[in-house]
């Protein structure tokens, strides 16, 4: 009789969707999807660091596709702020869904998320254009 055990499969890990980084209005814009727990931080680290060093740009963090984010994920972004905030550059958050907005809140960041004009309201580069033509 054979008296072998056999082990089930080890679980695999979630798929982890890595970051898409652009250029928008003169930001560098990383777009994040999916699930960022702390096993992700890593990772969101990494790309936040070449983001800052690739040049002097300001930095903004699209989440609009994340379906989880824990708060550790929420801490990497801070420490990314503040290290920008150094080189009087900045770190701004955008299109958090509920759940991000909810740990934003939490944490008490909700001053990172990008605050857009009202809808039909001039941009500020347009009223800065505007006042500076013919004046």
């Amino acid at each position: 009789m054979d008296s072998t055990v056999r082990l089930a499969e080890p679980a695999s890990p979630p798929r982890r969707v890595l970051p898409r980084v652009s250029r928008d209005r003169g930001r560098t814009v990383i777009w994040l999807d999916g699930e960022h727990d702390i096993a992700a931080v890593p990772v969101l680290a990494d790309w936040l660091a070449r983001a800052i060093a690739a040049d002097d740009c300001d930095v903004t963090v699209d989440l609009g596709g994340v379906t989880f984010i824990s708060a550790a994920t929420i801490a990497v972004m801070v420490r990314a702020r503040d290290y920008l905030l150094l080189d009087s550059r900045s770190l701004t958050l955008r299109s958090p869904p509920r759940c991000a907005r909810r740990v934003l809140e939490t944490c008490g960041l909700t001053g990172l998320v990008e605050q857009l004009p009202p809808e039909g309201a001039p941009s500020a580069l347009q009223s800065s254009s505007v006042g500076g033509m013919g004046s």
